[in-house]
């Protein structure tokens, strides 16, 4: 057996598949690219007329869903709770209202259109939306509360990565599964223990500042940060991650976090809670998780490690 490998571009950038596959099972390569881009088109808030929009723009009090859409409904409300409400895709509106409505492959990110944002009226309408928790999911009937929208990508990546792995990996035990900062690994490289993670450097974001240890265990890794996807509006120079108690971006002393889970959507999740709750209660909420590690990278150039990071260095 050899290492067969896969990139290409979706989900808003580069994924690469790579596998220790025998030469008959080399096609489960084309199979994960396959059911990576057909999430991407089902679920990616960007293509108009999809099975999210259609969703996001339902007015029916109860409507049927795909099983794969009801399968997801059912994951953001688990770790919505998981997160103790900091993870959640309801923030939606607010990343439109601040420019993030398309692909960040279409957003000039030093370019200012210079539409004031009413910060007030756009936080006042946040508390007023409607909430995860009232939507009802019975297996593919879905009460929906009028209004509610979502936005899938705080933990998409990490999801369709976990999906490849249990749908089309069931029987592949080496595999690196990797789509922007979300990681999926398992098992071992040819003629090694483990996995070498390098982890991007988020100060010099060419470069990489640890190696991660995998040691044959199979792990999600996700990197979270505000230093790529900004913009600037009104003279607001804005970032994607939204802390959903103020329906604003986070703002903190945090640059980046690198989560570890025992999946890709834990680690994303992770990560991303981690960064909005900020560096004390982020290192108390991932002390919690006794299978969960946390690189924190401060914007004063420290490096924070929660309690078991040491057991992947």
């Amino acid at each position: 057996m050899d290492i067969s490998w896969k990139k290409f571009k979706a989900l808003g950038t580069e994924i690469t598949i790579s596998a220790i596959l025998t030469t008959e099972k080399t096609g489960l390569l084309d199979q994960a690219e396959q059911a990576i881009k057909i999430f991407e088109k089902k679920f990616s808030r960007f293509i108009s007329g999809n099975e999210l929009a259609q969703f996001n723009q339902a007015t029916d009090e109860k409507i049927i869903v795909s099983k794969s859409l009801a399968n997801i409904l059912v994951e953001a409300k688990k770790w919505k709770n998981y997160s103790q409400d900091i993870f959640d895709p309801t923030i939606i509106n607010n990343l439109e209202q601040l420019g993030y409505d398309r692909s960040f492959l279409e957003i000039d990110q030093a370019k200012d259109n210079n539409t004031k944002i009413d910060l007030e009226k756009l936080q006042e309408e946040f508390l007023k939306r409607p909430r995860l928790d009232k939507l009802i999911i019975s297996g593919l009937e879905v009460s929906k509360p009028v209004g509610l929208r979502l936005d899938l990508g705080g933990f998409g990546k990490g999801y369709i990565l976990d999906q490849v792995s249990q749908e089309i990996f069931p029987t592949v035990s080496n595999y690196w599964l990797s789509a922007g900062g979300d990681l999926l690994i398992s098992g071992n490289s040819l003629n090694k223990v483990g996995w070498n993670i390098g982890v991007q450097n988020p100060y010099e974001p060419t470069k990489e500042i640890f190696n991660l240890k995998t040691k044959g265990a199979k792990l999600g890794i996700a990197t979270s940060g505000i230093w790529q996807r900004q913009g600037i509006k009104g003279g607001l120079v804005w970032h994607h991650l939204i802390n959903p108690r103020t329906g604003l971006p986070a703002d903190n002393n945090i640059l980046a976090v690198t989560a570890i889970a025992e999946s890709a959507t834990k680690a994303d999740v992770l990560a991303k809670t981690i960064l909005i709750l900020g560096e004390q209660a982020g290192l108390d909420f991932i002390a919690k998780q006794l299978d969960a590690a946390a690189l924190i990278f401060l914007k004063d150039g420290a490096i924070v490690f929660s309690s078991r990071v040491k057991n992947y260095l």
